[in-house]
């Protein structure tokens, strides 16, 4: 329970101790400054801004994050083929049939937006892309990724939208 006195706000404490809380100690510090009202809105309004800065700051470290997670498969599962620059000249370009697609120009050749749907389906083997990925039943990795542990539809979709969001980093 709270009282006010001398102006201080003091905490009733069973068993002894200290009787001053820290608010009291705030609020005795501006007292001559700001009403308790005022005080109580700054507070609020601190807090928010400090969470909001705290929340959009941990936002661009997470994206970062799963950018730099998506260029990783990308190296793993597709720059023999695309290249290291998603040109589409990797080592065993030379080996297919179809010369694979320049990456980069993804957004470019969609009008100026990422196909973000089409790429998806390249990449889970909905969409076949003439034969360039296997069959649509199994990518040429997709017995990999589940044979390493992804059982769960929800994971092998968070690896497919780390390359996403790496494809879409790279855009020309």
């Amino acid at each position: 329970m709270y009282t006010w006195g001398k102006g201080v706000w003091y905490r009733s404490v069973q068993g002894g101790g200290l009787t001053t809380s820290a608010r009291g100690i705030i609020m005795k510090s501006v007292n001559s400054r700001l009403s308790a009202g005022k005080l109580r809105i700054s507070m609020t309004l601190g807090v928010a801004m400090a969470a909001t800065v705290l929340f959009f700051g941990a936002s661009a470290m997470a994206d970062e994050g799963v950018e730099a997670a998506g260029k990783n498969r990308y190296m793993d599962y597709c720059a023999s083929c695309h290249g290291v620059d998603a040109k589409g000249a990797g080592p065993f370009a030379v080996m297919l049939t179809k010369k694979p697609s320049d990456l980069t120009l993804l957004s470019k050749n969609n009008g100026g937006t990422f196909p973000y749907d089409h790429v998806f389906e390249a990449i889970d083997g909905r969409d076949m892309i003439g034969g360039a990925h296997g069959s649509k039943d199994m990518p040429i990795w997709g017995g990999e990724w589940k044979d390493s542990g992804l059982a769960s539809e929800t994971a092998l979709r968070g690896r497919i939208l780390e390359m996403l969001i790496y494809l879409k980093s790279i855009q020309q």
